[in-house]
């Protein structure tokens, strides 16, 4: 595998690669990939999750781009097919479903020094921490999640953050799914 050019336009997947180890070949990011600070600084911005700079993305030649179905736009992706070798389609919709998130990744760069290793411990990590979670005795508590303003919205208890907050007995309100997928 040659060296590969990563760019990340999800804000977790960026935090994640740089768990992996990943960082060094980070070549692009969001705007609002902003974590670990110290780390991604450096990194250029290629606009936000949802307007990406495909003119500014293309002129730092990605070999992989992550995305993530919740966070981007169709069209983004298909934009994107014109010019990078390999799209990384991500869509974790509850917490367990990061443990098959970090193998997909692990096997995209498991060529890679110390990404199996670190894909391995991450995971050992996230899943230990899911059964302590699991375990803690816990009160039902209603909550409701404002993820924007202007318009104000709120989460769909079928989505990631709903789910997450469904572990430690918080029932998002109001009590609905989301609209249709794809």
């Amino acid at each position: 595998m040659s060296a590969p050019r990563i760019a990340s336009l999800v804000p977790s997947a960026t935090e994640t690669l740089v768990a992996l180890g990943l960082a060094p070949w980070l070549v692009a990011r969001t705007g609002f990939c902003v974590h670990p600070a110290e780390v991604v600084a450096a990194i250029p911005k290629v606009g936000g999750t949802k307007d990406v700079n495909l003119a500014k993305l293309r002129r730092l030649a990605p070999t992989h781009v992550i995305l993530n179905v919740d966070e981007n736009r169709r069209e983004t992706a298909d934009a994107l097919r014109d010019f990078v070798p390999e799209l990384i389609v991500t869509h974790p919709c509850r917490p367990e479903d990061n443990l098959a998130l970090f193998e997909q990744l692990r096997a995209a760069f498991a060529a890679l020094p110390g990404v199996n290793e670190r894909a391995a411990e991450l995971s050992a990590q996230f899943n230990a921490a899911l059964v302590r979670c699991r375990a803690l005795p816990r009160t039902e508590e209603r909550v409701l999640y404002l993820i924007w303003r202007e318009p104000w919205m709120t989460v769909a208890r079928d989505t990631y953050i709903s789910t997450l907050l469904a572990q430690a007995g918080w029932q998002t309100l109001p009590a609905v799914t989301g609209g249709a997928q794809g």
